[in-house]
């Protein structure tokens, strides 16, 4: 296989700023209803189920070699360009996985930006069968080379997949915006071993001094001007100083969950709580093992409603409700960092008094900080110092509703 290397290309209005970011805008889809929310929380309910049960089934406990989430469902996205000339596709950039795929075939029933490799002369042919397993089903078809561009950053002769097979995605996957997955985490859970793009992309040295990308997720309809930027941050979208956290594995950007509160109280009832929590584009809500999401909906007094799989809320009471606070970081001898979360913050949908939150138990042991959190904290994913930098993104519009992933 061709070794990968990464050029950067200064092409005009790509190149937002004089100091070297690279920004790449991302596209929230229309809001769900409330009605729609629920459904997606009842599919999802019941996929996460159909996993538990899995897991379950394992010899000694052990889980499945797959990603943490599934995309079935609409996320923020952002355009790529693949190919020579180059073709668009609409990607989800995820820090839960670390592989990059796009379709090669145009899935029966959906209209998707399709990767033609035929249409490219910067193609080289591999053709070695690649398939990945998510956690609503798997995506299957054959690994190529060809060059990708975003926000003035090229990938040439990467290694990809192109993809002939997503019915185990589900049929939500045919109403989403998303074509593709560019995986931002780690090279040690890239399937088959392909460097991961965030890996090339370092070691070329086009990031400088700066090997780090942020994200900043806006929030209602008429959105906030999300974005991505690659090497800095943009001190536009954050207020105050950041707080570094260290990470504790380089799989997914894995920090250290020191402690779980609700107003001030632990949630953490033994001493064989989960100590891992990961921050992941890739999904939308906050999800973590079943004893802490229901300790801390207790504490919030809200309502588990079992025929879709979500908890609801009296929404006239949430500026009263006690803040939920994750302390990451610290260790045997130190205290982790503070970092709170509101009941408006983790709002989905409304519908009189009623209120969504965007909290769901996951089969998985641990803790997954998804777009509830990052629509609160701008992060800054450092793969150069190994540490993710959190601050207080900067306010804009409240979302009514946002979808699930």
């Amino acid at each position: 296989m061709m070794r990968s290397a990464v050029i950067v290309a200064m092409v005009g209005a790509a190149m937002a700023e004089a100091n070297n970011l690279f920004k790449v805008t991302l596209n929230k889809p229309a809001e769900l209803s409330f009605h729609e929310v629920k459904a997606r929380f009842k599919t999802r309910a019941a996929r996460l189920a159909a996993r538990a049960a899995r897991l379950a089934s394992r010899p000694n406990g052990k889980g499945f070699p797959e990603p943490i989430h599934d995309f079935s469902d609409e996320a923020y996205t952002g355009t790529i360009m693949a190919g020579t000339p180059g073709q668009k596709m609409e990607v989800v950039f995820d820090t839960g996985s670390s592989n990059l795929w796009l379709p090669a075939k145009q899935p029966k029933g959906m209209h998707k930006h399709i990767y033609d490799h035929g249409e490219s002369s910067t193609y080289t042919a591999n053709g070695k069968a690649f398939n990945i397993q998510y956690g609503s089903g798997p995506v299957a078809g054959y690994l190529s080379q060809d060059s990708f561009s975003w926000a003035g950053l090229t990938l040439k002769d990467f290694a990809f997949a192109e993809i002939t097979d997503v019915t185990g995605l589900g049929q939500a996957y045919s109403g989403t915006p998303m074509d593709g997955i560019l995986g931002l985490a780690f090279s040690s859970i890239s399937q088959d071993g392909i460097p991961a793009p965030m890996d090339s992309l370092v070691k070329s040295g086009v990031l400088g001094d700066s090997p780090t990308f942020a994200f900043y997720l806006g929030g209602g309809s008429k959105g906030r001007n999300s974005e991505l930027v690659f090497g800095g941050v943009d001190s536009s979208h954050y207020t105050g100083d950041f707080t570094y956290v260290a990470l504790n594995a380089e799989t997914y950007w894995q920090v250290n969950l020191w402690g779980l509160s609700v107003g001030g109280t632990s949630v953490f009832h033994t001493p064989l709580h989960t100590s891992k929590a990961i921050v992941d584009s890739g999904t939308s809500l906050l999800a973590g093992p079943e004893a802490d999401v229901k300790a801390i909906m207790e504490k919030l007094n809200a309502t588990f409603q079992p025929n879709d799989g979500l908890y609801t809320f009296d929404c006239n009471k949430a500026s009263s409700a006690p803040v939920v606070t994750f302390t990451l970081g610290g260790g045997p001898f130190s205290r982790g960092h503070d970092f709170s979360l509101t009941v408006d913050d983790m709002i989905l949908a409304k519908q009189g008094n009623e209120c969504i939150l965007g909290v769901q138990v996951s089969p998985e042991p641990l803790w997954i900080l998804g777009d509830v959190f990052m629509r609160k904290y701008y992060v800054q994913f450092d793969w150069g110092k190994k540490r993710l930098g959190i601050a207080t993104a900067a306010k804009g519009e409240k979302a009514e509703a946002t979808v699930i992933v």
